[in-house]
């Protein structure tokens, strides 16, 4: 009972779960003795458990020795629950000296940052694992990629590390992490030694990968995945045009165009209106309108598969969002200690999101079975479909200019 007259119910079960274990001790070493055995006293141990540190005395035997075996693991100084919890809260996005903080203010006992790294460092196998996953016999049509920074210390000093992630879209339809790396800079030679490792590792049948322009990717996905279309992400590619533009009324004006053009269904008529849009853009930037005009095929990949897919398939929203969560987990540490424990952390949020992932549909998996991209030659588009992507993208225009 407190000061306060109020009943501290983890101090309760502590001593509860003390007496139960020291109990069943007790039983256990009677039942071994026998005849012609006696107890000789006890050994103490001190065990760390989600309600606080618990003294076990551990009998001793004249003859032979006796251990708790169902109750305790040798050497072990914390409950097998307490490091669950511990793992569950560092994936979480818990820093070592928060957790050692929260433990001490619940009073459960003495949890160090180095304790806890030593309580977490089982992670390590469970990144290994994944990242060493074999996907033989499984195709992922559609691939997205991307890469995040996470400051961790390297060979002495501080660095700014790419973390690079692959999400694919398998044939039944899931998305998964299938695979990370951590790399020096986005060089077409670190996403070339990436992508290379995925395909070792079973992932095959890409027909299309979305990302955004990165020089050294786009070449990269071009050596490794030879016949899969290229997907240029379209909202860096707004983006990029917006860069172009430094007047607010005209930058307004030119995204307005490329919404208009994205938020159309008909293949015909988005590549009809991105034409249309690209001379109104042309007509406000130059260079803005050159961009657009140079990344015509890349930006409408998109459209060659089926229509049920456009919306997952034309931007790297998946990656984005990953991307956020992994910021979410890692911005707590600030800067990691080492490159391997930037890995444990990073790893272990994405099978998590995997495992989240699993009961979760991406893709109706009917709509992937057969050829994906369609063997019918593009026709120019009707009349009345270029009229209709005119009155489209100027009327987007018009409307952002009478808002600006």
């Amino acid at each position: 009972v407190r000061d306060d007259g109020t009943v501290d119910l983890t101090e309760l079960a502590r001593r509860a779960l003390e007496s139960v274990l020291n109990q069943v001790m007790d039983a256990q070493a009677d039942e071994l003795c026998g005849e012609g055995n006696r107890r000789n006293g006890y050994r103490e141990r001190r065990l760390l458990t989600v309600v606080g540190e618990v003294t076990l005395r551990i009998p001793k035997l004249r003859e032979g020795s006796y251990f708790p075996e169902g109750l305790l693991r040798p050497y072990s100084r914390v409950d097998r629950a307490m490091v669950a919890c511990v793992r569950e809260v560092y994936v979480r996005g818990l820093s070592t000296r928060k957790i050692e903080a929260a433990a001490d203010a619940l009073e459960f006992g003495s949890l160090s940052p180095s304790r806890v790294s030593r309580m977490t460092a089982d992670l390590d196998e469970e990144v290994a694992a994944m990242r060493a996953e074999r996907f033989d016999g499984m195709r992922f049509p559609y691939l997205w990629l991307d890469a995040t920074y996470v400051r961790c210390r390297d060979e002495g000093h501080v660095q700014s590390k790419a973390v690079v992630t692959a999400i694919a879209c398998g044939e039944d339809g899931s998305r998964r992490f299938v695979g990370f790396g951590c790399v020096d800079a986005e060089s077409a030679s670190s996403w070339k030694a990436f992508l290379r490792g995925l395909r070792r590792r079973g992932v095959s049948g890409v027909r299309c990968v979305t990302s955004d322009a990165h020089d050294g990717l786009v070449q990269a996905v071009a050596e490794v995945f030879p016949g899969a279309a290229w997907q240029r992400c379209v909202v860096h590619l707004e983006r990029d045009v917006a860069g172009w533009v430094p007047n607010r009324r005209d930058r307004a004006r030119a995204l307005a165009a490329l919404k208009a053009v994205f938020a159309e269904r008909d293949p015909a008529l988005v590549r009809a209106a991105y034409r249309r849009a690209c001379e109104e853009v042309s007509a406000i930037s130059a260079r803005a309108g050159g961009l657009l005009e140079d990344a015509e095929e890349d930006a409408l990949a998109y459209l060659d598969f089926p229509r049920e897919h456009h919306l997952r398939l034309r931007t790297n929203n998946v990656q984005e969002r990953a991307n956020e969560e992994i910021k979410r987990r890692t911005r707590v540490v600030s800067v990691f200690p080492s490159v391997g424990a930037m890995e444990r952390l990073v790893g272990s949020v994405l099978i998590d999101v995997n495992e989240e992932w699993m009961s979760m549909g991406f893709i109706d998996a009917s709509s992937l079975s057969g050829e994906l991209r369609s063997p019918e030659p593009r026709a120019e588009p009707a009349p009345e479909v270029e009229e209709r992507a005119r009155l489209i993208v100027a009327e987007a225009i018009e409307s952002a200019g009478r808002a600006a």
